[in-house]
């Protein structure tokens, strides 16, 4: 049967990480058996309000207040998201230049030139340069 729900395999992979995480603490004697199962069962209470990383972030940042030993897992979930949402940005500028670079090099090129400072993000660049916009509303 078809899975009907797109971000279920999504949420498993967000219950994996911890599930990873959890098992590493415990290899190395950093949390007992019965704060992993805490932690674990907290997680599978949450784990449908996840939709995104960003909510799964939230849920991770809202956990380590009541579970320390989450503090690690809070900061790679961090570092996991502003990754991939600047990996996501420079591949959407990629397809953008790939189509438009002919026929607007100087846009082209503009959005490139925004793309490369460490501080560019989607929004940003969608306010900046509105063809980039709509190339991105046409792709969903």
């Amino acid at each position: 049967m078809a899975n009907l729900d797109p971000t279920k395999d999504k949420k498993e992979e967000y219950a994996k990480l911890v599930c990873f995480f959890l098992a590493e603490q415990l290899r190395v004697h950093k949390i007992s058996l019965r704060r992993a199962c805490e932690i674990g069962q907290k997680v599978l209470d949450n784990i449908n309000l996840v939709e995104s990383e960003e909510d799964f972030l939230r849920l991770v940042s809202e956990l380590s207040k009541d579970f320390e030993e989450l503090l690690g897992l809070e900061k790679r979930t961090f570092f996991y998201v502003e990754e991939t949402k600047r990996s996501s940005m420079e591949q959407a500028v990629r397809d953008f230049v790939i189509l438009n670079l002919v026929n607007d090099m100087p846009q082209a090129v503009g959005l490139l030139s925004e793309a490369v400072k460490e501080s560019a993000d989607t929004s940003r660049l969608c306010q900046l340069f509105p063809k980039f916009s709509q190339f991105l509303k046409e792709k969903k």
